[in-house]
């Protein structure tokens, strides 16, 4: 048999409309007769389970390298050629760049011929003083200075006069004039000795200086060393590596002359995080705790690390404002590949963790007195019936508090909010309870 189509007329419409209104004045009327009878409509519950809970410090950094070296030279010398690009993995004592030497060969020949004419004239000039003082010494040793010679023989002879004038002159065969004159020549005689005998004396003295002063000359190692400097310059010039790791900047280019840092080269495997701890909660972050962190790079993995310093300081930026911050840095521990350096990292320092617990909102929690409970909703035929649990709070986070007592167990019904709710109270749940 054919059914024949249905057609919504103005009549059926208002037949329709009469029946809604009807239902909804019948659940309106059986929810006053429930609240007159304390029964507690559209209760919202979380299932009772165990799991784990952390008292966290929220922060957030950067990303950088640990073990970072940067590669600079002080050559003024254009760059000649660049072997690494930004990226690249390099072991230590591997060449980097190449600076342009073809002006320092240069140098470094006539600093060469500069260095062995010195030497050379060094040498002649050293014999030399060296043979003047050595005669000079033994003339002067043996008392035969010309001029000391001379003075003695003139003394010699102004002494045999005034020996014979004094004899013929105590002896009247000679007149007083005479007499002094030759004491007078004598005198004279031995001042010319005492004189000859002092420039013999400062004429040593002069050679040994010479001869000191050479021997230091052919000593003197500066051309030596302008020399070596040089050399080292031109070693220099090839520009390595001090670390292996990998090259993050480069600021050079072939023709240029470089200045400040050409490349920084860091480990990427000795990643940390640098970021700012508030005063509220320096007290209580300590060195070695642990830390849990997740990067957009990463997704939802969640990543390790740990603390591993916090300045005693405030930063100095920070001082004397309504937030100051203490500088910290966070080592991680996990290796990811997806992890790069400059990347932002949001971290959990966890201050506090306990496995395997009770845990519940605060919004549950009841508070009356020294006591605390939660209210839970058990089945009564068709509705629940609320009673009450005491529990001993633990471990607690902003939002969180780890709850344990003999009365608590897996999958009781815990009511989220109970205000205006007593023990004793019926309750009807909503539609689904969180797990």
């Amino acid at each position: 048999m054919k059914l024949k189509k249905f057609k919504f007329t103005k009549k059926a419409i208002v037949v329709l409309a009469v029946a809604a209104l009807i239902v909804v004045f019948a659940i309106y009327a059986s929810s006053i007769r429930a609240k007159s009878k304390n029964i507690h409509t559209n209760i919202s519950t979380t299932a009772l389970k165990k799991t784990d809970l952390k008292n966290t410090v929220s922060v957030s950094g950067t990303i950088h390298s640990d073990d970072t070296h940067n590669v600079y030279t002080t050559l003024t010398l254009p760059v000649k050629a660049v072997h690494v690009s930004v990226g690249d993995k390099v072991k230590k004592g591997q060449v980097l760049a190449e600076l342009d030497t073809s002006t320092l060969e240069k140098d470094i020949e006539q600093q060469e011929y500069t260095v062995a004419d010195t030497k050379q004239s060094a040498a002649v000039a050293l014999a030399q003083a060296k043979r003047t003082y050595e005669n000079t010494l033994n003339l002067y040793n043996q008392g035969l200075d010309s001029d000391v010679v001379t003075a003695q023989a003139a003394l010699k002879t102004a002494s045999d006069t005034y020996n014979y004038k004094k004899l013929l002159y105590e002896n009247g065969q000679a007149s007083k004039s005479e007499f002094d004159q030759a004491k007078s020549d004598y005198d004279k005689a031995q001042k010319s000795l005492t004189l000859a005998q002092n420039q013999a004396g400062q004429k040593l003295k002069t050679d040994k200086e010479a001869y000191d002063s050479a021997v230091a000359k052919a000593n003197d190692k500066s051309a030596d060393i302008s020399l070596e400097k040089l050399k080292q310059n031109l070693k220099d010039s090839v520009i390595t590596a001090p670390t292996d790791g990998t090259i993050t900047t480069k600021n050079i280019s072939i023709g240029a002359v470089p200045a400040g840092v050409l490349f920084v080269i860091s480990n990427t495997d000795n990643l940390v995080v640098d970021t700012q701890i508030k005063e509220i909660d320096a007290a209580t972050v300590k060195a070695g705790e642990p830390v849990s962190f997740q990067t957009d790079a990463t997704g939802d993995a969640t990543l390790k690390g740990t603390v591993a310093s916090i300045d005693p300081a405030a930063t100095s930026a920070t001082e004397g404002t309504g937030n100051v911050t203490y500088s910290a840095k966070i080592s991680i521990s996990d290796k990811s590949p997806s992890l790069r350096i400059g990347m932002k990292a949001r971290m959990d320092i966890v201050l506090q963790e306990k496995k395997n617990i009770y845990v519940v909102s605060y919004d549950t929690l009841l508070q009356k007195g020294s006591g605390n409970a939660i209210l839970v909703a058990e089945k009564n035929g068709a509705l629940y019936k609320v009673k009450k649990i005491p529990v001993t709070t633990g471990l607690e986070t902003d939002v969180s508090v780890e709850i344990s007592g003999s009365g608590l167990k897996d999958g009781m019904l815990v009511i989220s909010n109970p205000d205006g709710i007593s023990p004793g109270d019926t309750v009807q749940l909503t539609g689904g309870t969180k797990k």
